[in-house]
């Protein structure tokens, strides 16, 4: 069934379910100011939750067979972290979110109309492919990678940095020159274990385990659809990165 949608995985058209209509707001974002003397100081913006309100019905051939759809649906959308969510009609992404209505109305004996609305406390829409690179980095310090990304949003990607020997005691360091941003930690990574840096949930492990201690700096994002300059420092001449992340967009 065209026009229908998916969530957390699950494809809703299988319980009858049709968008008749659909609202996604545009992209926003704000902030506030402090007016000083003869101008105002802006301070970093915010993005508010995107509200995905959809119109829908729900089409079955038995008034028995309509409920057990409506019951399928509540079950699959009624969640307590926000799951992905996907319109058949947006080719290629998704976006991160939550059920807060569900409402509507008997029509006929086989049909039910109402109202479904999402909220995406993370506004941005994400790929649905997912990118992963592995880089080498047997080259002297700093080692340089491109990295060629897509989409209109900031990205917060996961890098994991592989030991190809005993690193003891380093200060190791990653920073992509286009945002500015530079993460340092501090530490031992046995040979073949790995170091993970998790942009978007500002986490370090080493070896599985968090590692947080010895942590600087920023977690390092990447630009929307350039090329990337990524430099890592500290990590020896015989390891590996891999960039792990989806295109975002506004």
């Amino acid at each position: 069934m065209a026009n229908s949608m998916n969530f957390n995985g699950v494809d809703l058209s299988a319980y009858g379910l049709v968008i008749t209509h659909s609202n996604i707001p545009d992209f926003k974002q704000q902030y506030d100011s402090q007016l000083i003397q003869d101008t105002s100081y802006g301070f970093k913006p915010k993005k508010p939750p995107k509200i995905i309100s959809l119109e829908i019905a729900v089409l079955a051939a038995t008034r028995i067979l309509l409920d057990g759809y409506l019951d399928g649906i509540k079950s699959a959308i009624v969640t307590e972290i926000a799951k992905a969510l996907k319109l058949d009609t947006i080719i290629g992404r998704y976006w991160n979110a939550k059920l807060t209505t569900f409402e509507g109305v008997y029509i006929i004996t086989g049909m039910w109309e109402g109202m479904m609305v999402f909220q995406a406390d993370d506004p941005m829409a994400y790929d649905n492919d997912e990118t992963s690179s592995n880089h080498t980095l047997n080259v002297t310090d700093p080692k340089t990678i491109e990295e060629v990304t897509g989409g209109t949003g900031y990205i917060e990607p996961v890098y994991t940095l592989t030991a190809g020997e005993l690193l003891t005691d380093k200060t190791i360091l990653i920073k992509c020159i286009n945002t500015d941003e530079e993460l340092q930690w501090i530490g031992t990574v046995a040979n073949g274990k790995e170091l993970e840096i998790d942009v978007a949930n500002w986490t370090v492990k080493n070896d599985s385990v968090a590692s947080m201690s010895t942590v600087t700096g920023q977690f390092p994002r990447m630009k929307p659809n350039v090329t990337n300059q990524i430099t890592v420092t500290g990590f020896g001449i015989k390891g590996s990165l891999n960039i792990k992340y989806r295109d975002s967009y506004l």
